[in-house]
C-alpha cells in the first residue's frame, strides 16, 4: 500500500529533481517529485499533512504562480521556495507572497532536511489542532455524541474515554439500530486526532470490492466495518490478515453478537470489545433521545418542533423498540412531518389453518415484511437487521412474493 508523499518536489531540472529526492528519501520521507506544477495541483488536497517545496525559476508556470495557485486551492498548505544563491531580493518577496520558508540554491543538505522536517512537523500540528477546534464545535465531549444517562450508556462512554487514545483493534457488538456506527465514530473524533475515517459497508461487498478497499486504507487514521457479521467465509479471512499488518489504520468493526465472527477474527478484533445496550434497556434515555431527534428533524426540514402529550409518551414509555435507536429517530421525524408515531410491534400473522409449507411462507413474509418497514423499505438495512446478507434477503423476497416483478 503506497501512502501519500510527505512532500511534492517540483522543479523542471531532472538532475536536481533525482539528487534531492534521494537524499531526503535517504532521510526516511516520502517524496513526489515532478517537472511542473500541473500534476502536483491536480492532486492537493487542502487536509494534506505534507509540504511544497518548489522552485523559483521554472518554464511556463514559475514558484511564485505555483504558490499563488496553491494558496488558492489549499492556504494552509506549506510552501518553501528554492532561490537562487544570494536572490535576496527574490527571497523576500517570496515570504510576503505566503511561503512558508526560502532555501538557497546550491542547496545544503541538512539545512535543506531541517527545513522540511520543521515545516512537516508544524503542518501536522495545525492538523491536529485543527481537529480538536472542530470537535469543541461540535460540542466537544462524549457525552455531547452519546446521549444518555442510563447507567449502561455511562459505561460505554467511560470505555470509549478510556481507550480512544490507545491505537487498539475495537469490537462494536449490540443489536441492530444501537448506535454502534455512532460510537465507533466518537471513538475516532476523541483518538489522536490524525488521519482520515473510512467507512466499509461488509453487508454490500463482495470479495472482489473488498480485497481492493482494505489494499487502498493509508496506514494512518481509522477504519469502521459496518455490520461485519455479514461477510462471508472468505471475505472474513481476508479481514483476519488485515488485521495481522502493522501498516495499517485503527480497526473498529461492528457486529451484531459475538458468535457471529468466525473463531480466527473473532480474536483477532476482539482486543477491546464494547456493547452498546440495546434501546428498551436504557430507562428514560427514551425522551432525551427523542427531544434530540425532533430538534435535529426540525431544523433539517425546517419545520417547527411537534407538540408531545402524555398520550402520546405514554406507549413510547413502555414500547420495546425493536429497531432500537434507529427506530425512535424514524418516530421523530414522522411526528416533525406531522404523522402519527407508527410504533412498530413485532406480530407474526395468524398461520392457523395452514399447511407447513404455506404456514413457514406466511411466517418469512412476516418477518421479512416487519424488518422492511423497520427500516423504512432500505433493503440493506433490512438484512442487517436480520443479520442476513443482502443476496439471500432479495432472493427470500421473491420467494415468498415480496419482491416486485422485474426488480433483482
Amino acid at each position: 500500500m503506497t501512502a501519500d508523499p510527505e512532500i511534492y518536489l517540483v522543479d523542471d531540472d531532472a538532475d536536481f529533481r533525482e539528487a534531492t529526492t534521494e537524499l531526503l528519501e535517504d532521510a526516511g520521507l516520502r517524496v513526489q517529485a515532478v517537472s511542473s506544477a500541473d500534476p502536483m495541483l491536480r492532486a492537493l488536497d487542502p487536509e494534506w499533512a505534507g509540504v511544497v517545496l518548489c522552485d523559483v525559476r521554472m518554464a511556463g508556470m514559475d514558484g511564485f504562480a505555483t504558490l499563488k495557485a496553491v494558496r488558492a486551492q489549499a492556504p494552509r498548505v506549506p510552501f518553501i521556495m528554492i532561490t537562487g544563491h544570494g536572490d535576496v531580493r527574490l527571497a523576500i518577496a517570496a515570504i510576503k507572497a505566503g511561503a512558508y520558508d526560502f532555501i538557497e540554491k546550491p542547496v545544503q543538505p541538512d539545512v535543506l532536511l531541517s527545513t522540511l522536517k520543521r515545516s512537516i512537523a508544524a503542518r501536522k500540528l495545525y492538523l491536529d489542532n485543527a481537529r480538536l477546534r472542530s470537535r469543541a464545535q461540535r460540542g466537544g465531549g462524549l457525552r455531547s455524541q452519546i446521549l444518555g444517562r442510563a447507567p449502561a450508556i455511562k459505561e460505554v462512554r467511560r470505555l470509549l474515554a478510556d481507550i480512544a487514545q490507545l491505537p487498539v483493534t475495537v469490537l462494536m457488538l449490540g443489536e441492530p439500530g444501537t448506535g454502534k456506527s455512532l460510537a465507533a465514530q466518537a471513538l475516532h473524533d476523541h483518538g489522536r486526532g490524525a488521519g482520515e475515517l473510512h467507512f466499509i459497508a461488509c453487508a454490500t461487498a463482495n470479495e472482489q470490492n473488498f480485497t481492493s478497499k482494505l489494499a487502498s486504507l493509508p496506514c494512518d487514521g481509522s477504519v469502521i466495518f459496518r455490520s461485519a457479521h455479514l461477510l462471508g467465509p472468505e471475505m472474513q479471512s481476508h479481514l483476519a490478515e488485515f488485521l495481522r499488518r502493522d501498516d495499517r489504520p485503527r480497526a473498529v468493526l461492528t457486529a451484531t453478537a459475538r458468535d457471529t465472527l468466525d473463531d480466527r477474527l473473532f480474536y483477532l478484533a476482539s482486543g477491546v470489545t464494547v456493547e452498546l445496550p440495546p434501546l428498551r434497556d436504557r430507562e428514560r434515555d427514551i425522551f432525551i433521545l427523542l427531544e434530540h431527534f425532533l430538534r435535529d428533524a426540525a431544523a433539517r426540514f425546517g419545520r417547527p418542533l411537534p407538540m408531545t402529550t402524555k398520550e402520546m409518551l405514554g406507549p413510547m414509555a413502555r414500547h420495546q423498540w425493536p429497531g432500537n435507536v434507529r427506530e425512535l429517530y424514524a418516530v421523530a421525524e414522522r411526528l416533525v412531518i406531522g404523522l402519527p408515531p407508527d410504533l412498530v410491534y413485532r406480530r407474526i400473522g395468524d398461520t392457523s389453518g395452514l399447511n407447513y409449507d404455506d404456514a413457514m411462507q406466511r411466517f418469512e413474509a412476516d418477518l421479512l415484511g416487519q424488518a422492511l418497514r423497520e427500516t423504512g423499505g432500505r433493503k440493506g438495512d433490512a438484512a442487517a437487521l436480520l443479520a442476513i446478507p443482502r443476496k439471500r434477503l432479495y432472493l427470500r423476497m421473491k420467494a415468498v412474493g415480496l419482491l416486485a416483478k422485474g426488480q433483482k
